[in-house]
């Protein structure tokens, strides 16, 4: 009995780990190109082939942050907004800590795919003053 329950928690642990994970994407265009200035918590997947699956998983988050704040939006395990987190992205990773007012645009990403842009444009922009996300630009 005990084997068939090492075997089962075996199988359950492998069967766990064949799973990916698809990612979404806050993006804004600079003068050299696109960067990240956000990223959502990650969903899992089966596999690599659920491209289509995990943009429609990326736009459904998107509309929960735009219908909850957008970048006014702060998860409940997070002591920042997403314009916040991002803004201390911009300061510490590009060394741009202002900012003016930017479209953000989603992206999402399967496995080694490249970052794909879904569509989607944020119902209000970017903005950063001295790495710090003004509230409302």
């Amino acid at each position: 009995m005990k084997f068939v329950l090492l075997l089962l928690a075996l199988v359950a642990l492998v069967r766990g780990q064949d799973r990916v994970e698809c990612h979404c994407g806050m993006f804004i265009t600079v003068a050299f190109g696109e960067i990240e200035v956000h990223r959502l918590p990650a969903f899992d997947l089966e596999d690599c082939s659920e491209g289509n699956e995990c943009l429609l998983k990326c736009l459904s988050e998107w509309q929960f942050v735009y219908d909850n704040g957008g970048m006014n939006y702060q998860r409940p395990s997070s002591n920042y907004t997403y314009g916040e987190e991002s803004c201390k992205s911009l300061a510490n990773e590009y060394s741009m800590p202002n900012l003016d007012p930017t479209p953000v645009y989603n992206y999402y990403k399967l496995c080694t795919d490249p970052w794909m842009y879904d569509g989607a444009v944020s119902k209000d922009d970017l903005c950063c003053v001295d790495g710090s996300f003004p509230g409302q630009c």
